[in-house]
């Protein structure tokens, strides 16, 4: 007799059902270990933040020319939240939501790491001179860990309360934004349009506003937007290629092939 699978409420579920929650808990414990990364390279770089005194912001055309904002840092955040519902909507009601699910975990993941990195190796000035930072460098490690279970927990947003200054080189705000929308674009029905429009209308302002409350520089922005977008097309190119090598590390070929089996090319929505 076949093994049978069954859900929180006792009901059967197909093996690829099955197999699908799998690759979502994997993904989602991936993007938790990206995330806690992040958390404690964020604390590590404002403990060692350049001397405001010696160090003002640096030259920005774009922000030379903008005015300052303090409330957009709070709609930058809204418009996020926004794109949050928008691609639970879209997954929700795509037949295949839970490889939707597992791709945007596995692209902001990897997204997280590409930012600790970045922030962690360059220490730049804060380019808002009205935002008070409160630097500890001389914070034991079991200090910094609270600090960071803290960053952690309230997602790095500033409407949850999370406060910290030197995490520059790569918007993270704007990473979301920019995954988020992109999935959104890739698998929103085709006849919603409007979908579309507003998805893009949101990842645009909310680069715009992250500029005016001085969130980041310009700089930070752009390279985030162009990461972001490389690595969402470099996976989705690579998921309709035909699978020719195989990685360098066998057990890394592994998770792939478990993730995406060459057979398993997820259509779009109306396809779907």
């Amino acid at each position: 007799m076949g093994s049978k699978s069954y859900d929180m409420f006792g009901k059967n579920v197909s093996p690829q059902t099955s197999q699908g929650i799998c690759k979502v808990l994997a993904s989602i414990l991936y993007l938790f270990v990206a995330h806690a990364t992040v958390s404690v390279t964020v604390i590590f770089v404002n403990d060692r933040l350049p001397d405001r005194d010696k160090h003002p912001p640096l030259p920005d055309l774009v922000l030379d020319n903008l005015p300052y904002k303090p409330w957009a840092a709070h709609a930058a955040e809204i418009c996020l939240a926004t794109e949050v519902l928008l691609w639970v909507a879209v997954a929700s009601i795509h037949k295949q939501g839970l490889q939707i699910a597992h791709r945007t975990f596995l692209i902001a993941g990897t997204m997280y790491w590409l930012r600790s990195a970045c922030i962690l190796v360059t220490s730049m000035p804060v380019p808002d001179v009205h935002k008070k930072c409160y630097p500890f460098p001389e914070a034991d490690v079991w200090d910094k860990l609270k600090r960071a279970f803290q960053f952690y927990s309230r997602f790095g947003l500033q409407l949850t309360g999370a406060r910290t200054c030197g995490d520059y080189i790569f918007s993270g705000h704007t990473t979301i934004l920019t995954v988020l929308n992109l999935f959104i674009n890739e698998y929103a029905p085709r006849s919603r349009c409007f979908i579309r429009g507003i998805t893009w209308g949101l990842n645009i302002s909310g680069m715009v506003f992250i500029l005016l409350c001085r969130g980041h520089y310009t700089i930070d922005v752009i390279l985030a937007f162009y990461i972001s977008y490389q690595v969402f097309t470099t996976y989705h190119h690579l998921l309709v290629k035909e699978r020719t090598s195989t990685f360098p590390w066998k057990y890394v070929d592994s998770l792939a092939e478990w993730f995406e089996p060459s057979s398993d090319i997820l259509p779009s929505f109306d396809k779907g």
